[in-house]
């Protein structure tokens, strides 16, 4: 069947039944359903109900179509059992260490699913957590509405409120958001379709205006209280990214309350590190930011990254990540890779602290914030 043709609900349902009929919560099986159906990429009319408060996997790396071998036992010899599509999803059961060490891996981390071992580094580990959706968005100091939220499923779809201008919605066949992603919500509606409450989502920095309407049951909102600054009376607070060992600790004094695997640039064309050694001073934190660079630096376009906290003028920074699980080996094009959670501590502990509107600063003067020193070795 070919897009245009007639295609009713009944065939549609059908397709999506064959298609989810596996073990996984497919996303790239729904991609091919859409593109069997002629559905435009942002009718999201179906997508698969996720167990709740479930530990669940999401194949997070690779292109769209992208696919990886499930093993029968967790190490890479070991028989293959099927495939795992980027986007799908799989209860996470455990994550377990390699039954037979890889000498060209760093990251010997498996995840058993319910279908097989998947080598860690390809999944996001995500939950799915319905919220109580608010008809009021709360006032913000200057008399506007909004509040920044957070996706707490896998993925989810989107409405377009006006054509997009972004490459990562505009030339995408189904564009999604994803767990752990920040975005500012600014509006609420009840769909005119199906009644439920949505929120209209953008990002204030470092993108166009693009907006999209998300189901706001997916969307977590974020209070100024949980972002409170965390130890802001210590003296002397430091960060330490050790290259070498792709290690984040940071230091009260000469007192380590922090530490955290880490992915950071590795060496580039030049032998130079990606990530720049020496002493920097943190210049700009955003609880939520748009990156994107071209082919001269990797080509990439990434949306919603929150937990931002720059400390390089060439735009290093230490940010939360949600397109790998490689934490421990070099890979990035220059930033400090965390796991949202260890991303969002830095972020509150570091200096200074950043109000919830507009929810970025940028720093001036010396000595007005923490130091982020990259070492190797």
């Amino acid at each position: 069947m070919k897009p245009g043709d007639n295609f009713s609900r009944r065939e549609f349902i059908k397709l999506l039944g064959l298609t989810l009929g596996g073990l996984a919560l497919s996303g790239n099986s729904l991609d091919r359903v859409f593109a069997e159906s002629g559905l435009l990429r942002n009718q999201q009319l179906v997508l698969p109900e996720f167990p709740l408060n479930t530990p669940l996997g999401r194949i997070c790396s690779g292109d769209p179509g992208a696919h990886f071998p499930l093993k029968s036992e967790p190490y890479w010899d070991a028989p293959e059992v099927g495939a795992a599509w980027r986007d799908d999803v799989f209860e996470w059961k455990k994550e377990v260490i390699a039954k037979q060490l890889d000498p060209i891996r760093i990251n010997q981390r498996w995840v058993e699913t319910e279908a097989g071992y998947i080598y860690g580094e390809y999944v996001q580990k995500s939950k799915h957590i319905p919220q109580e959706p608010l008809l009021e968005l709360p006032e913000t100091p200057t008399g506007e509405r909004g509040m920044w939220v957070e996706i707490v499923t896998p993925y989810t779809g989107m409405t377009f409120a006006r054509p997009p201008s972004q490459y990562w919605i505009r030339d995408v066949v189904n564009p999604r958001l994803y767990y752990s992603q920040v975005f500012w919500a600014y509006d609420v509606r009840r769909n005119p379709e199906n009644g439920k409450v949505e929120y209209l989502l953008r990002q204030l920095y470092g993108a166009y205006a693009d907006a999209y309407w998300v189901d706001a049951s997916v969307c977590r909102q974020i209070t100024p209280e949980e972002i409170a600054p965390i130890h802001p009376d210590a003296e002397d607070k430091h960060v330490v990214v050790n290259l070498m060992y792709q290690t984040m600790a940071c230091y009260e004094g000469d007192e380590e309350v922090f530490f955290a695997k880490v992915t950071t640039g590795g060496i580039g064309e030049e032998g130079e590190w990606l990530t720049p050694l020496g002493t920097h001073t943190i210049w700009r934190k955003i609880l939520s930011t748009h990156m994107s660079a071209g082919p001269a630096v990797g080509n990439y376009d990434i949306s919603g990254v929150p937990w931002t906290t720059l400390f390089d003028n060439n735009g290093a920074a230490i940010h939360s990540t949600y397109w790998h699980n490689n934490f421990g080996t070099a890979r990035s094009h220059g930033c400090v890779n965390a796991r949202p959670e260890d991303a969002k501590w830095v972020w509150r502990w570091t200096a200074p602290h950043v109000d919830y509107y507009p929810g970025e600063k940028t720093i001036q003067g010396l000595n007005q914030s923490t130091k982020v020193e990259v070492i190797h070795g």
